[in-house]
């Protein structure tokens, strides 16, 4: 799984979980608390499924190690 590279906004890093695979994307919202997606105006566009780099982080670090993934420079 690649870690995807936040966007900054306003100050604060985001992601989308557009940005993500769709089983990545529904492991992440079925992670998430209900109200864990944010909307963000970038440009006069509305993004509806953002979240904070560091929520996204956190969740990337404990899926990893949960699911054991572990990839290295040789599995590339």
């Amino acid at each position: 799984m690649n870690k995807l590279i936040p966007i900054e906004i306003e100050g604060q890093k985001i992601v989308q979980l557009s940005q993500l695979t769709i089983d990545q994307a529904n492991d992440l919202r079925s992670w998430l608390p209900s109200d864990g997606l944010k909307k963000v105006n970038l440009h006069g566009v509305e993004l509806q499924d953002c979240l904070s780099f560091e929520t996204y982080e956190y969740w990337f670090k404990t899926n990893h190690v949960l699911s054991k993934a572990y990839e290295t420079i040789l599995d590339f």
